[in-house]
């Protein structure tokens, strides 16, 4: 899978939060990390030809590099064939690993189902906002100790917001359900679209997965400065909202740009 330059700033801000959130996993006697989207395990830098790893590689690598490594790995793909690579990709870096092939609103009935009692943290990067169903969300709340960090795709809401707001069916509406009735976009300024939409879906997490969102909702973006995604952190306590809003991003002109 062949991804631009900011692929690896978005894994550099997972890998720090789970580092900083060490300590906390060392305290429970089960924690797992959750990637429904797992592609092969592995991604090409576009620009340089590099290799490098996926983010359940990354997060797992830096688990295990101290106290409180991810005691089991849960990960799930519609492609089969990168199933089984990035299966085999965990395997040789000694991850506990299970595997799921299927839909990610399938394989999470799944894996919720043998979650025990503990410490779980699902990062959901589909390739695009369809494939974020607010369901997918919805029945991963359903652990009362599990934080969700998500690729939020702008670059998509963008180019289809108001082409999308007067038809029957949209491929916004699995995301954020009822967009269309709740919001008013044809009396909003057409810059102010996305962040409306954006603000829609904060409000089903507060109200439907009873989950917050973190402030820290670090934008990523093209070459030539367009958005692509937010990295958006949910949890129901102060300390990983903490851990995240310090370890998003390393300094850099990513967190000054003015969106």
């Amino acid at each position: 899978m062949k991804v631009g330059a900011w692929s690896e700033l978005k894994h550099i801000a997972l890998s720090r939060y789970v580092d900083s959130a060490r300590g906390a996993r060392a305290r429970w006697g089960y924690t797992s990390f959750i990637d429904l989207f797992c592609g092969p395990g592995r991604v090409i830098n576009r620009e340089t030809k590099e290799m490098l790893d996926g983010g359940v590689l990354t997060a797992w690598k830096m688990s295990a590099r101290g106290q409180g490594p991810f005691s089991q790995v849960f990960i799930g793909d519609l492609d089969g064939d990168a199933v089984d690579a990035c299966e085999r990709r965990l395997v040789a870096a000694n991850a506990p690993v299970r595997s799921f092939v299927g839909s990610a609103i399938q394989t999470v009935d799944t894996v919720m189902a043998e979650l025990p009692h503990g410490l779980h943290f699902a990062y959901l990067d589909p390739f695009s906002i369809e494939q974020l169903d607010f369901e997918l969300i919805r029945k991963l709340s359903s652990q009362r100790h599990i934080d969700i960090l998500i690729h939020f795709s702008v670059m998509d809401v963008q180019r289809n917001i108001g082409g999308d707001f007067k038809l029957s069916s949209s491929r916004l509406d699995a995301a954020a359900p009822g967009w269309r009735d709740a919001l008013k976009l044809d009396v909003l300024p057409k810059r102010e679209h996305v962040g409306a939409y954006l603000e829609y879906w904060e409000s089903l997490v507060v109200e439907l997965a009873r989950m917050q969102v973190s402030a820290n909702k670090p934008l990523f973006v093209n070459a030539n400065r367009g958005p692509l995604y937010r990295l958006i952190h949910l949890s129901r306590h102060e300390l990983p909202q903490k851990l995240w809003n310090d370890a998003a991003l390393p300094k850099s002109t990513q967190q000054r740009l003015p969106f």
